[in-house]
């Protein structure tokens, strides 16, 4: 076992269960040597976003959350014995957590039912998708003030000192691929996509200031 590698899935878990309590104990150097530590996070993932940032803050840490539901076709296992497709009801719950800082580099972690998706998937594009929409949207409603002049904004500039943790959860996802590193679920994207929309304006809107 590797104490570094243990440890820090314990952490990442602890970051997304709020109120959960992982210890993790090494007991290979004997009695006189135990090596314990304990992780929980009640603030979960918003605590995970302050532990990522590489740089002071230039905003608040924001939270984004939402739910929504859609259908989809499954085989279902029928009293006889075979598979029908059948129209089922899900819902996808959406949590982000979000934060600009003065740096320009760009850390995000992205998860479904707390598997860790590192390749994104659906959920990681209705983030993207929902964000640079919307900043976009905010620039150019505000050029004047602004002084963008015709600019447009890239996404570069979007996710330049950005670190976010987006997790959704959802019945049965889809994965990409046999280690689960991409999430596949076609509705999601949009769903995530809406929440960002609904949420995210009114911090913008918000007459509160950092000091």
């Amino acid at each position: 076992f590797h104490l570094d590698e243990l440890s820090q899935r314990a952490r990442q878990t602890a970051f997304l269960v709020p109120g959960l309590e992982i210890v993790v104990r090494d007991e290979r150097g004997g009695a006189d040597e135990v090596d314990e530590t304990s992780y929980r996070f009640d603030g979960g993932i918003s605590e995970f976003v302050e532990f990522l940032a590489p740089d002071a803050a230039v905003t608040d840490t924001w939270r984004l959350t939402g739910a929504a539901t859609f259908t989809e076709t499954v085989p279902v296992l029928q009293a006889s014995g075979a598979m029908v497709p059948t129209e089922v009801e899900r819902e996808c719950h959406v949590d982000v957590a979000l934060r600009w800082g003065t740096g320009y580099e760009t850390v995000t972690r992205s998860f479904a039912n707390i598997i860790a998706t590192p390749k994104g998937g659906t959920h990681h594009q209705g983030f993207a998708q929902g964000l640079m929409k919307l900043l976009r949207t905010q620039v150019e409603q505000n050029a004047r003030r602004l002084k963008v002049g015709n600019d447009k904004l890239e996404k570069d500039d979007i996710l330049a000192g950005l670190t976010a943790v987006l997790t959704v959860r959802l019945p049965e996802p889809q994965f990409e691929g046999q280690t689960k590193e991409v999430l596949g679920t076609p509705p999601v994207l949009q769903i995530v996509t809406n929440v960002v929309s609904r949420e995210l304006p009114a911090r913008f809107a918000s007459t509160k200031r950092d000091d």
